[in-house]
């Protein structure tokens, strides 16, 4: 396991060069990254991680994550129902596959009080096995937004566990990703 480490928090989120609406404030955002190495093969790799159901397998704050659109292949539109605890508390988020491309998977999960974004690179590595990249970013809304300077050991704690969990986890996947869970 190599990679870089990286903990974002209160942050205020803008685009380049743009100004903020009048009466709108700008975007606070927490988040994660990390980057792996595993020797399991990039394609087996993206395959497994783009079923959000197998998050609760790998990601430590995750206790469920189950498919809200009726199933069928997992492809951009697809759906979860994700239940996650988060510094002692319940959180629920409504997750949507927006991008799956070759290397790379984006996930969007919003509630009223969060919009969360999970993006993961999978290239493959010099001499076999995969790098997989792990970027999580947390748009905090309404009141939740004074807590992101609190929130940041949380962040760090979650990039720490997943690092712990994540690799093996891939490094056990053999052949074509294993299909998602009932």
């Amino acid at each position: 396991m190599t990679g870089r480490r990286e903990t974002i928090c209160a942050g205020r989120e803008q685009r380049a060069g743009a100004r903020a609406a009048p009466g709108r404030e700008r975007s606070v955002v927490v988040g994660v990254q990390r980057v792996m190495t595993v020797s399991t093969p990039a394609e087996t790799v993206l395959g497994y991680l783009a079923d959000h159901g197998h998050s609760e397998i790998w990601d430590p704050t995750v206790r469920s994550s189950t498919r809200s659109d009726g199933g069928g292949p997992v492809a951009v539109g697809a759906a979860w129902h994700t239940v996650s605890v988060w510094g002692g508390r319940e959180s629920e988020l409504d997750h949507t596959l927006r991008e799956l491309t070759a290397g790379r998977v984006v996930f969007v999960g919003e509630n009223p009080t969060v919009t969360a974004t999970e993006e993961i690179v999978v290239e493959p590595a010099e001499g076999g096995g995969s790098v997989v990249s792990f970027h999580a970013r947390v748009r905090l809304k309404g009141l939740l937004k004074l807590a992101a300077p609190f929130l940041r050991r949380e962040f760090e704690r979650h990039g720490d566990e997943l690092e712990r969990t994540l690799p093996p986890v891939l490094e056990r996947l053999q052949g074509p990703a294993p299909a998602p869970p009932p």
